[in-house]
């Protein structure tokens, strides 16, 4: 079966289609890059290059394959990418060649991207049906900055046949990942429901469970050791997407009544959340970015269609992906600094 956030997205989709014209709105901001095939992760490296995951296209070999849908073409190719946009805004492919599944809608592939130290993270998401018995599927892994090679993979696949730890049977989805203070590497699986941490030394090992599919997608760790999870949403109902905070292994506080939260990020005492969608009185609509606290939801950034991630650059600016899902034929994505930020 797909993977759960594929399942949702493709949902979003058929119901956004009647409701939503198929021009992109204005965007609310700069353009720092477009055209590109299903944007998803962003993130800054230590020289102030914008690295951006581009799940690709597709390519030119057709398949076939069956969904809860009924059969589905899928366009296989290696169009996903590393991005590396420099500060005077050239582009450059940092890492190309990624497999790219493309659907109708919605591909599946590349997801994140992260710098951390001497190491650039990388999370393929692109497990289900459409590449059965691919051994690099939903996977992280490690690269060295300066040379790229390949220095860890962690593998989900096998961590989930094994433990299945949200007991609903076999379903892997990597979603993002964050570093505890002592170097421990928190991984969020949105397939399996969980919070993983891992080390070289102990390997994987389960933190949390979700057994409600929630669908953790997002993670962010305060300077304080603190945990905040965000959550896509069980059942994709309106108002059913959040954002937990943990503590010490405690939940000491939950932001609810989001909508389908792709990723969240946590700049000092502030709270910024990314929704996919907005649920209206006639159906979803373009997305936004949003602050969350105790006191309620603030919009910061609206109309965006389609938004996945959000960075902070090192101009204090807020930029953001968008067009991670196709609302239209041949509609593309790309990278938005905020406005007024």
């Amino acid at each position: 079966m797909l993977q759960k956030i594929i399942l949702v997205v493709l949902l979003i989709t058929a119901m956004a289609l009647p409701a939503m014209a198929q021009e992109m709105p204005p965007l609310p901001g700069e353009q720092i890059i477009g055209d590109l095939g299903a944007p998803r992760g962003l993130a800054f490296d230590a020289d102030g290059n914008l690295l951006i995951a581009e799940a690709g296209v597709g390519g030119e070999t057709e398949s076939v394959m069956a969904g809860p849908e009924g059969e589905s073409t899928v366009r296989s190719g290696l169009s996903g990418r590393i991005i590396s946009v420099a500060p005077d805004g050239t582009a450059t492919d940092l890492i190309p060649g990624f497999p790219s599944y493309a659907f109708e809608t919605e591909t599946l592939g590349l997801y994140r991207v992260i710098p951390q130290g001497e190491s650039l993270w990388v999370l393929y998401s692109g497990g289900g049906p459409a590449n059965t018995g691919a051994f690099w599927s939903d996977s992280v892994v490690e690269y060295d900055v300066a040379t790229l090679a390949v220095k860890n993979v962690i593998q989900m696949n096998g961590y989930e046949l094994a433990n299945d730890p949200d007991g609903n049977g076999y379903d892997t989805n990597v979603a993002d990942i964050a570093w505890g203070e002592d170097g421990t590497l928190y991984i969020v699986n949105a397939g399996q429901n969980a919070l993983l941490s891992w080390t070289e030394e102990a390997g994987l090992a389960t933190v949390q469970v979700w057994p409600e599919n929630s669908v953790p997608d997002s993670i962010e760790i305060a300077e304080n050791g603190d945990i905040y999870i965000g959550f896509l949403g069980e059942g994709l109902a309106p108002g059913a997407a959040k954002i937990e905070h943990w503590s010490n292994g405690e939940l000491v506080e939950t932001f609810s009544g989001l909508n389908a939260v792709t990723d969240i990020l946590l700049d000092g005492d502030t709270l910024y959340a990314v929704q996919l969608v907005i649920f209206g009185e006639q159906g979803p609509g373009p997305g936004s970015v949003v602050t969350v606290s105790s006191e309620g939801v603030t919009p910061v950034a609206e109309g965006l269609l389609a938004p996945f991630a959000i960075a902070k650059g090192p101009d204090g600016a807020l930029y953001v992906t968008y067009g991670t899902i196709a609302f239209g034929p041949g509609m593309t994505g790309g990278v938005v600094k905020l406005a007024g930020m």
